[in-house]
């Protein structure tokens, strides 16, 4: 992995999975009509999404050239469009990006995540030291 520069990792992988969980437990398992019919949680999903694509726009270059599979620019611009855009949702494609896509970017961007809990745990364990 070794992608880890700065405080931006830090702070966008982790958020970006949370979000991504955020926008999938607040659609469930609801159908398409259900979800159409439900504007609770068509903007609960929105926002959520919303912030994966703001966060992001805060990944690093190098990390998305290395991770150039994942549409990083449509992520990160389905932001925008929610922003935007909003009176003109296209709410069958949102419930297709979290159904269907986010699964991929949570599968891409956990292996970082944990790479980044193991590293934060092998340091916090250096100063746990007894205290006189």
């Amino acid at each position: 992995m070794g992608l880890y520069t700065g405080s931006t990792t830090q702070v966008h992988h982790p958020a970006i999975i949370r979000a991504m969980r955020d926008a999938q437990r607040f659609l469930g398992n609801m159908t398409l009509a259900e979800f159409n019919a439900d504007d609770k949680t068509q903007n609960a999903v929105a926002m959520a999404v919303a912030r994966v694509g703001e966060h992001v726009k805060g990944l690093s270059r190098t990390f998305r050239d290395a991770e150039s599979e994942t549409e990083w620019k449509a992520i990160a611009g389905t932001r925008d469009w929610i922003v935007h855009d909003y009176d003109e949702l296209d709410f069958a494609r949102l419930h297709q990006a979290v159904t269907q896509e986010l699964p991929h970017v949570i599968d891409v961007l956990q292996p970082y995540v944990d790479e980044l809990q193991h590293v934060t745990a092998r340091t916090d364990a250096l100063f746990d030291v007894p205290r006189i």
